[in-house]
Formats: C-alpha cells, sequence, structure tokens
C-alpha cells in the first residue's frame, strides 16, 4: 500500500514520510489518501478508512502516529484489499511518556533515540523523559560525566527537534541532589560531597553547581519542563553536613534546598518535577517510601512551592488498593501529581515482563479512577545496562495500551508492525526468570538467570539457591522454544535480540547445575565423571565468549561505546573462571592437589525467604555480590 500526503500539513510531511519509510511504505501522489484532523478538545482518537482515504482525529499530532500505526497494524492480512476500517480509542491521559535511562553505563546513541521516539509516537506516547544523571556537558565542570559518553548540547537540540516532528516532548530528567556517586568520585568535586552520592546542601559552591546543571540540561530543549530529581537521598544530611553543622532536621534541610532548586527553575522560567519519595521517607520509621498509614498527615513546614509537580514512582506493588493508598496521600502533599510506572528492564540479563504487566495495569487503573492524567513508565537499567535496550519495546507496548485500553491484540499487532514480532515470542523472555522457585508474577523480582549466568562454579554462591528446582531442563526447553521462533522475526534487530537470548538459554541450560554437578563428583571422589565435567567447562565457556561477542554487537546498536567496558569485563570473566576452573579440577584429578578447598566450603544459601518456604529463588541486582564473596569494590 502507498499513502498520499498531499492533504497533510506540510509541518508533519516530512516526519510522516520518515515514519511511513521506517515501517517500509511508501509514499506517492494517487496512493491511499491520508487526512488529519487535529481537534484540540476531543477526549478520543478515531481513524477511518473508506474508499481509499484514511481519516486520523485526535487531539495532538502523536495521536495521528498512534491512529496511523493502529490502521498499518490492522489492515496487514488485507494486503492492498481492505476496503473499509473503523476504530476508536479513549484519550484518557493528557501527557503519557517513556523515561529511558541513560545513566547506568548505557547511554543510548542518536539513531537508537531516534527509534525510540517513533516507537513512542506509535504508541500515541507525547512524552520521552531522558535521565541523565551526569551525562551532559558542564562546560565549566570538565570532570562532568567525563569518560561516560555524556550527550553533547547540539546531540541533544537534535534529538529535541526530531521529537518535535513526531508530536513527542523531549523532557530533561537530572538529578539535583542525590545519585550523584559518578561524578562526586572526581577530585574537582569533593567540596560538593555530603556523602559519596549526595551533594552538600547549603554550600554556595553547591548552590551555584545545581544553578549550573539545571541551566545546562534545560537549554538544549524546547520545553519548559524539567524532572529535577531529588530521590532516595537516604543518608541527607550524614555524611560531612553533619561534621560542618551538627545534627539538623532533615525534613527542612530538604525543604531548603527544594526552594533554592525551585528559585533556580523559576528564573529560567521552568517547571520542575520530583520524585515524591523523599516527603515520605523522613516520615517513615523505616525509611520506606511506600509504609505510611492512609491516615498520615503532612503538616511540617513542608510548603511546596505552586510550580513544583510530583511524582508518585511505584514499581512494586500487584493491587489496585495499593497505589489508591499512594495517590491518595501524594494528594496531602499537592495535587500537582503524576505517576510513574516500572516497565521491569533493571531485573538483570533478562527482562521481568510478569511483574511489569500486573505493577503497570494496577497502577493505571488506580490512575484512571482517581483522575491522575499525567503518567509515564520508567525503563531503568540498572548495574550496568545487562539488559538490552530493545526489551523494553514490549513493556511500552503495554503500557500504552493500558493508557488508551486494554485489548491485548492491539498490543500484538503494533508488536508484529514495530519490531517483527508479537507478544508469544517477547514474553519467551520473561521465563529467564520466572522459574521454579519463583512467586507469582515474580512479584520478588528473582533473578536467577543473573546470578547463574555469574556465579563461580567452584565458589557455587547459589547452588543451595537452585538445588533441586531442575533449571538445566527448564533452560534448555526455553533454548529450544526460542531457537523455533527465530525465523518468524521478521526485523534484522529483533531477530538478533532473540537470537542472543537463546544463545544464553542454551548457556544457563550447561551453567545452572555445573557447579553442583562438581561438588558431587568432588565429595565422591569420581575422577571419571570429573573428566566428563571438565568438557562440559569447556563447551560453556565457548557459549559464554559467543554471548560476549552477540552483547556487544547489540551493544553497538542501541548505546554509545563507553560503558561496554564493564559488560566487556563481566562477560570475559565468565570464559576465563570456566578455564580457571578446569586447571583446578584437572591438577585434582592427575594428582598434583589433594584438595579443592573452593568444593568443600558447605553451600549455604543466600538468601532465605523465611515467610513463604516456596519460595526458593531471590533477587541478586549487583555484579559484585553474586562473582565473589570476597571484597572487590571496597579498600
Amino acid at each position: 500500500m502507498k499513502f498520499d500526503l498531499s492533504r497533510m500539513n506540510p509541518n508533519l510531511t516530512d516526519s510522516a514520510t520518515e515514519f511511513l519509510s521506517h515501517l517500509g511504505y511508501m509514499t506517492k501522489t494517487g496512493g491511499t489518501c491520508i487526512e488529519w484532523k487535529c481537534d484540540p478538545v476531543a477526549d478520543h482518537l478515531r481513524v477511518e478508512y473508506n474508499d481509499g482515504t484514511l481519516l486520523i482525529t485526535g487531539r495532538e499530532n502523536v495521536h495521528f502516529y498512534r491512529g496511523l500505526t493502529l490502521f498499518l497494524s490492522e489492515i496487514t492480512e488485507y494486503r492492498d484489499n481492505c476496503t473499509e476500517f473503523k476504530r476508536e480509542e479513549q484519550i484518557f491521559f493528557k501527557e503519557t511518556g517513556v523515561m529511558l535511562d541513560c545513566s547506568r553505563n548505557g547511554a543510548s546513541n542518536i539513531r537508537f533515540l531516534k527509534r525510540m521516539i517513533r516507537f513512542c509516537a506509535a504508541c500515541g506516547m507525547n512524552q520521552l523523559y531522558l535521565y541523565m544523571e551526569d551525562m551532559y556537558e558542564i562546560p565549566d565542570h570538565p570532570y562532568f560525566g567525563a569518560y561516560r559518553g555524556r550527550f553533547k548540547h547540539d546531540e541533544l537540540k537534535e534529538i529535541d527537534r526530531y521529537g518535535m516532528g513526531f508530536g513527542v516532548e523531549i523532557i530533561p530528567a537530572i538529578q539535583t541532589l542525590a545519585h550523584m556517586h559518578t561524578y562526586l568520585r572526581w577530585a574537582e568535586a569533593q567540596q560538593l560531597k555530603d556523602t559519596d552520592d549526595i551533594l552538600l546542601v547549603g554550600s554556595p559552591e553547591t548552590d551555584a553547581f545545581v544553578e549550573s546543571m539545571i541551566r545546562n540540561a534545560s537549554s538544549s530543549f524546547s520545553t519548559k519542563k524539567i524532572h529535577v530529581g531529588m530521590d532516595e537521598a537516604d543518608l541527607l544530611g550524614l555524611g560531612r553536613y553533619l561534621r560542618i553543622h551538627g545534627y539538623d532536621d532533615r525534613y527542612k534541610i530538604m525543604i531548603k534546598h527544594l526552594k533554592s532548586v525551585c528559585r533556580v527553575c523559576k528564573d529560567l522560567g521552568l517547571k520542575p518535577m520530583i520524585w515524591g519519595d523523599m516527603f515520605f521517607r523522613l516520615k517513615s520509621p523505616t525509611g520506606d517510601y511506600y509504609d505510611l498509614p492512609e491516615e498520615t498527615t503532612f503538616d511540617e513546614n513542608i510548603a511546596v512551592p505552586d510550580e513544583l509537580e510530583l511524582v508518585y514512582w511505584d514499581y512494586y506493588h500487584h493491587t489496585q488498593k495499593e497505589y489508591e493508598k499512594n495517590i491518595y496521600l501524594h494528594h496531602k502533599i499537592t495535587e500537582r501529581v503524576r505517576f510513574a510506572a516500572g516497565g521491569w528492564t533493571w531485573n538483570g540479563i533478562s527482562p521481568n515482563y510478569s511483574k511489569a504487566e500486573k505493577t503497570i495495569a494496577s497502577g493505571i487503573v488506580a490512575c484512571k479512577k482517581l483522575g491522575i492524567t499525567r503518567a509515564f513508565c520508567t525503563f531503568w537499567f540498572d548495574n550496568g545496562t545487562e539488559t538490552p535496550l530493545q526489551t523494553a519495546w514490549y513493556s511500552i507496548s503495554y503500557f500504552a495500551q493500558q493508557c488508551y485500553g486494554e485489548e491485548e491484540n492491539a498490543t500484538d499487532r503494533m508488536l508484529q508492525m514495530l519490531t517483527g514480532t508479537g507478544i508469544k515470542q517477547y514474553q519467551l523472555l520473561d521465563r529467564f526468570d520466572t522459574v521454579s522457585g519463583t512467586s507469582k508474577e515474580n512479584e520478588n523480582a528473582d533473578n536467577p538467570s543473573k546470578y547463574i549466568f555469574y556465579q563461580d562454579v567452584l565458589l557455587g554462591l547459589f547452588d543451595a539457591q537452585i538445588a533441586d528446582a531442575a533449571l538445566s531442563d527448564h533452560y534448555k526447553n526455553l533454548a529450544e522454544e526460542l531457537r523455533s521462533q527465530i525465523d518468524t522475526i521478521k526485523n534484522i534487530h529483533t531477530e538478533k535480540l532473540f537470537s542472543y537470548y537463546c544463545i544464553l538459554a542454551d548457556t544457563l541450560s550447561i551453567k545452572a547445575e555445573l557447579g553442583i554437578e562438581i561438588c558431587r563428583a568432588y565429595r565422591s571422589n569420581a575422577k571419571e565423571k570429573m573428566i566428563s565435567l571438565c568438557k562440559k567447562l569447556d563447551e560453556c565457556a565457548e557459549k559464554a565468549e559467543m554471548l560476549r561477542r552477540m552483547r556487544g554487537e547489540i551493544w553497538f546498536y542501541e548505546c554509545r561505546p563507553f560503558g561496554f567496558e564493564i559488560l566487556d569485563i563481566r562477560f570475559g570473566a565468565v570464559s576465563i573462571r570456566l578455564r580457571s576452573a578446569r586447571k583446578r579440577l584437572e591438577s585434582w584429578i592427575d594428582g598434583y592437589v589433594e584438595r579443592i578447598e573452593e568444593l568443600e566450603e558447605p553451600r549455604l544459601l543466600f538468601a532465605e525467604d523465611k515467610n513463604n518456604p516456596a519460595h526458593r529463588q531471590c533477587a541478586a541486582g549487583f555484579w559484585e555480590n553474586i562473582v565473589s564473596a570476597g571484597n572487590i569494590a571496597g579498600i
């Protein structure tokens, strides 16, 4: 099918042409005529095709792209024989979007960011937040983002212009209080430090630095919105601040800093928003965000500035009632509340779609019920961006469909159109961590695929955790299912993604119980068995090396080069340690050593759920805690 854009507003023609081109469609006079009607008060998105004309009606330009994608994804099967089509969706949210983490080593390259913008537009998301802790330029602070792939001013302006063409507002999301450890490591930043992660509130140097951050981060974008962070500052006022000033009420410290940040934003004509958790953590006896009772009051000189918006972020709860309670509590602080869901791309090596689906659906239903009309979905990549960015496609589509409607088939068709494969295939990736011993909907965010892949086969830190779970068979079956789907995928980048996960499943099918088998053979003095296990070590090492190369290819499609050195080291270390293990075992087999002390160490549970004995797996988020019980990060 070819499309005629001659009746379109010229301001949209170039972007619409590019959008169609990336989906494999041509624009040509005399083709199917597309008309776009923008109605600023429309409460529904309407798509109507009749007699060679496609009419799309919506509230803003991004609705044109969602409407066009809905049409294309549903008429594909008709080829050129579609004569009539009609679709309508409610536009409930005023603002919906995606937040992309660019600060956990994996900073998206410009090409991939443009694909993300087109994907957001196709899903009807009118905002893309770029989460940049120290990933933008501050000329007076050369170490800010040094060696991390920070974005240049002109690059961000290019992305901003590109987003406008598709109706997607690009919003900077920075930090002005905590999450600053990658910059505070440098000598030039020591005077700004309260703790290793938190800025020293109240000092003239910090105030000037914060102003410089806000000014430089906002200057690349046409929007007046800015997210200034201020979350998870758990040790606020308890580092250098405490030594300089003595103990001070931590609520007062935060509010003082917040007012200073808001003054800077006001002077620059900006509309700030912050994460909402610190108001709760500083009142909670446990320091938690979500455990305050519904009758809690917030009357302790909070005085939230009028221009400030509070972002209620919640990626964890599985019931609508919990979201409603927390929305109610946020409304006690201010009526200006925005909701942030979680796409669960940060579980480890693979995504946790089970938890993403449940938490997104429950949160969005609560928002609709209580009148929250601004929401976005976060995509963090904790501990080094081990999970490829493309795994976000599924959760973005799912989140968008919850915002516009709940029809699962629409999500499947859009994924097929935009990525070359559908729900059934993406949900296979969820099975890397949904194994025997995990809780329903993986509520505890267990990540066995990560700790099995990285753990040392001789040390066996997680062998007690996975014992009796039959994980070798689980991953063998998963590899076979993934392999059977690869030839059906119609996008080269998606095919590479699934090929990578197929090899990962192969690797885990060997490695999952390898340490347990080695330990058993050693303790029973079964040297013939150990010889065969040495061959398995070689096979596993070769697959781990193949994974390293495949992950690198995916990385350089999605991200800037900075940061890949971390995954190169981690994946490479898996192969190295497997080969070192073989040498240790061969020394024992040949009689050069009498004992392998690592295999004599008792196998203990890494983590135990005493409230639920059936919950045998666990969550281990940090590579440095998986590969060794030794100290590899500190003094």
